[in-house]
C-alpha cells in the first residue's frame, strides 16, 4: 500500500541526498582535478585500520584535551548509536507495512542503547553551549557563529522529537498509525521513555493523532535538513575527517618531501593548484577546534599566527576558486583565474612566525599536517621571488660560502676538538671507527654548546667507543635552509653530506643535536640514503642501561626539570630516553606544566634561531617562566637550540643566580 507520507519522505529524502552528493562531488571534484601536486601512498593497510579505529571510533586524539575530548566523543558514540535508529526509522517510513529491524535480543539491545545515548546527547548539547557561551573557552571565541548554534540545535531537536514520539508510543496513541516506530517494546527497553511517558499527562487520542504526525515531520525534517547541510559547514568533517585519518601521511611525520628539481616546473605552494589531493582532505576535515591553535607556541606569546586560520582560510579559498574553475571549464595548469594565497589569504609574516614545532600537528584529532602546508609556502616565497627575512637570507648566504649558518671557516669547525685525542677524518685519521660522532653546527662554533660535544666525547671514551668525527668535512645537515623553505640549498647540502658518508663507509652516527638527527634519519631517507642515527639521549641511555658506563648518584640536593625538544619528542618520540639518564644521577625530577608531548617550543625551530623575535612575548621566556614555576635549581636540555635559547632567556631575565641550565650529557660527564 503507498501512503502519502511514504510518497513525501521519499521526495525529501532524495532532494536532501542529491544536495548532499552533489556538494561532495564538487569538493572531490576539487581534490582530483586541481591539484598539480602528484603524490602516491602505500597501502599499509593494517596501520590504516588501525589509525581510524584508534582516531576515528575510539576519539584517542581528542583526549589530549580530557574535557572537550569525553563531550566530542560522547556525542560520536552518540550518533552511531542513534545510526540504527534513523535506519529503521527511514524504512519504516518508506515501506510501513515491514520492520527493519526483527524483534528479539538484538533490537531490545539497539533501542535500549539508543534510548540511553538520547539522554547523553541532550546533556552533551547543554554542555556544550555552556562551554561555548557561558564559560567561553577560549579557543571557540570567534568560531561560535551560525554554524555551530544552528548544528547544536539540530541535534538537540533530533532528540526531543525522539522522545517525544516514544511517549506517544507508550501511551498508545501511535499504535494503529502506518509507519509508526518501535512499536511492541516492551517499556523496560526505553526507559528514559517509559519514565517520561509515566511524568507526563496523557492528551485525547484525536489530539495525540495531530501531534504525533506534527513531531513526525519534523523530526523527519531534521534529519533531511541535517544531512543536507553537512558538507556545506564544518561538519563536513563527519564525511572527511574518518577519510582523512585512513589516509594519513604514509612516511614519517617528521620528514617534508622534497622536491625533485630535474622534473619540477613549480616550486612550493603559490596558489590551491601546488596543493596536493591529500591536503584537500586536511582542509575539509578541519573541525574548526582551535587544538592546535591553542597549542602553538606563536599564537600563546602574541603573534597573529593561527595553524588553524591557515587551514579554515585554504579551503574557503579552494571552496571559491574551484567554483570558478568548474564553471569555466578552465585548463588547470593554464589558469588565469587562480589567485595566490600568500599576501591575500595568508600573511607572510605568520608563515615566518612559524616555529615548526609540530604542536599544532600532535593536537589535531582529524590528523591534518600544517606544517607542511607552511614550509610549501615558504618555499614558494624563496624559490620562486627570493623572499625571506633580513637574518634568513644572511644564514642562506653563510650556508652557501661557509656550509654553516654563520662565517666561520669550515677548517675550524674541529677546533673545539684539540687536544682531546679524537680521530678527526679531515685530518688524516682513518675510516677504522665504529660509530661517526656528528657533532653540528651549534656544538662545533657555539662557546656554551662545544662544552657538550666534550662532555660527549668524555662519555664515549668512558664507554670505550671507537669514534671519529669529521672536521672540516662535516657540513649543515641543510635543516635551517629546508625548514625555512630553501629546498634547492637543504639538498645541496644534504647531497654533500651523503657523498661524505658513502666516501668513509658510514654505518652508524650519534649527534647530540634533535634537528641534525632529524635531518638524518628522516628527511636523508626520502632522499634516498639511510644511515643508522641516534640521538645522545637514546645513545647514552643505552651505555648505561647496558652497563658500559657507570655513574654516582648527585648529592648536592639539585632539583631537575626536563625541557622537551621539539624535533627530538614531537618529531620522533623520543621522551622516556633522556628521562632516565637524569634519573640515573637523580630522582629530584619535576615535570613543567607542559612537558612531553604537549611541551612549549623554546622558540629556536623553522629557522627561528637565527631570527629576530620582535612580536608578543618570547617563547623563549615563557618557556623559562615556567621552568622557574617548578622550583627545579638545574633545567635540563637534550638540544643545543635549545640550550641556546634557554640561556639566553635565563639571563634575559635575570635568574642566572636562580636556576642553572645544563645539556643531559653534562649531567652524566659531571658524574661519571
Amino acid at each position: 500500500m503507498i501512503y502519502l507520507f511514504s510518497m513525501l519522505l521519499l521526495l525529501g529524502a532524495l532532494v536532501s541526498a542529491g544536495i548532499f552528493f552533489y556538494t561532495l562531488y564538487a569538493l572531490f571534484w576539487n581534490a582530483k582535478y586541481i591539484p598539480l601536486k602528484k603524490i602516491e601512498m602505500k597501502p599499509i593497510i593494517l596501520k590504516r585500520i588501525y589509525m581510524v579505529i584508534r582516531n576515528v571510533f575510539l576519539q584517542a586524539k581528542l583526549f589530549k584535551d580530557r574535557s572537550g575530548g569525553i563531550m566530542h566523543a560522547i556525542m560520536f558514540w552518540g550518533f552511531i548509536a542513534f545510526g540504527a535508529y534513523s535506519l529503521s526509522f527511514f524504512y519504516r517510513g518508506f515501506f510501513p507495512d515491514s520492520h527493519l529491524i526483527p524483534a528479539g535480543v538484538l533490537k531490545d539491545a539497539i533501542f535500549f542503547t539508543v534510548d540511553i545515548f538520547a539522554a547523553v546527547l541532550i546533556a552533551d548539547v547543554i554542555y556544550s553551549v555552556f562551554r561555548r557561551w557561558i564559560i567561553k573557552i577560549p579557543r571557540y571565541q570567534g568560531y561560535n557563529g551560525f554554524e555551530a548554534s544552528f548544528i547544536l540545535f539540530l541535534i538537540a531537536l533530533l532528540m526531543v522529537t525522539y522522545y517525544a514520539l516514544g511517549v506517544l508510543r507508550i501511551d498508545g496513541i501511535s499504535r494503529n498509525i502506518p509507519g509508526s516506530i518501535m512499536e511492541g517494546l516492551a517499556p523496560g527497553v526505553t526507559p528514559i521513555t517509559t519514565a517520561l511517558a509515566h511524568a507526563l499527562p496523557k492528551i485525547s487520542p484525536v489530539a495525540g493523532y495531530y501531534t504525533y504526525w506534527t513531531i513526525w515531520s519534523i523530526h523527519a525534517i531534521d534529519f533531511l535538513v541535517f544531512l543536507a547541510y553537512i558538507p556545506r559547514s564544518k561538519h563536513l568533517h563527519l564525511v572527511a575527517a574518518p577519510l582523512n585519518v585512513l589516509l594519513s601521511k604514509d612516511k614519517p611525520q617528521a620528514q617534508l618531501t622534497p622536491i625533485d628539481f630535474d622534473k619540477a616546473t613549480r616550486f612550493g605552494a603559490t596558489d590551491i593548484r601546488d596543493f596536493s589531493w591529500k591536503d584537500y582532505m586536511d582542509f575539509y576535515a578541519c573541525t574548526e577546534c582551535g587544538r592546535c591553535t591553542y597549542n602553538c607556541p606563536a599564537y600563546t606569546t602574541g603573534k597573529t599566527l593561527s595553524p588553524r586560520d591557515i587551514i579554515w582560510d585554504l579551503r574557503e579559498v579552494v571552496l571559491k576558486e574551484g567554483t570558478k574553475i568548474r564553471k569555466t571549464h578552465d585548463n588547470v595548469a593554464e589558469s588565469k583565474i587562480v589567485q595566490p594565497v600568500i599576501g591575500s589569504t595568508i600573511k607572510e609574516e605568520d608563515l615566518w612566525s612559524c616555529t615548526t614545532c609540530m604542536a599544532c600537528v600532535e593536537q589535531c584529532p582529524v590528523m591534518i599536517d600544517h606544517v607542511d602546508k607552511i614550509v610549501s609556502m615558504r618555499q614558494s616565497l624563496v624559490l620562486n621571488q627570493g623572499k625571506a627575512p633580513k637574518e634568513t637570507l644572511d644564514l642562506y648566504r653563510n650556508l652557501e660560502n661557509y656550509q654553516s649558518p654563520w662565517n666561520n671557516p669550515p677548517s675550524t669547525r674541529a677546533d673545539w676538538a684539540k687536544d682531546l685525542g679524537i680521530k678527526v677524518v679531515s685530518e688524516g685519521a682513518s675510516d677504522d671507527f665504529d660509530v661517526l660522532y656528528w657533532v653540528g653546527c651549534v656544538a662545533s662554533f657555539d662557546p656554551r654548546n662545544q662544552e657538550i660535544a666534550k662532555s660527549v666525547v668524555k662519555i664515549l671514551k668512558e664507554a670505550n667507543i671507537n669514534f671519529a668525527i669529521l672536521g672540516s668535512e662535516e657540513k649543515c645537515t641543510g635543516d635551517p635552509a629546508k625548514r625555512t623553505g630553501n629546498e634547492y640549498l637543504a639538498q645541496t647540502l644534504a647531497t654533500q653530506n651523503i657523498e661524505t658518508f658513502k666516501k668513509h663507509k658510514v654505518k652508524d652516527i650519534i649527534t647530540n643535536c634533535p634537528h641534525c638527527f632529524n635531518s638524518l634519519k628522516n628527511d636523508y631517507r626520502a632522499m634516498g640514503y639511510e644511515v643508522n642515527v641516534m640521538h645522545h639521549s637514546d645513545y647514552i641511555s643505552n651505555l648505561l642501561s647496558t652497563g658500559k658506563i657507570r655513574v654516582k648518584q648527585d648529592t648536592t640536593g639539585e632539583k631537575y626539570t626536563y625541557h622537551d625538544s621539539c624535533y627530538l619528542g614531537r618529531y620522533n618520540k623520543i621522551y622516556d630516553a633522556p628521562r632516565k639518564v637524569i634519573q640515573s644521577v637523580s630522582k629530584n625530577m619535576v615535570e613543567m606544566e607542559m612537558s612531553g608531548s604537549k611541551a612549549l617550543c623554546c622558540g629556536a625551530g623553522g629557522g627561528r634561531l637565527w631570527m629576530n623575535e620582535t612580536v608578543g612575548t618570547k617563547i623563549s621566556h615563557k618557556r623559562m617562566d615556567m621552568a622557574d614555576k617548578t622550583g627545579a635549581t638545574t633545567l635540563v636540555t637534550a638540544c643545543p637550540y635549545c640550550m641556546t635559547m634557554l640561556d639566553d632567556a635565563r639571563k634575559v631575565t635575570n635568574r642566572e643566580e636562580k636556576i642553572k641550565i645544563t645539556d643531559i650529557s653534562e649531567i652524566i660527564a659531571k658524574n661519571i
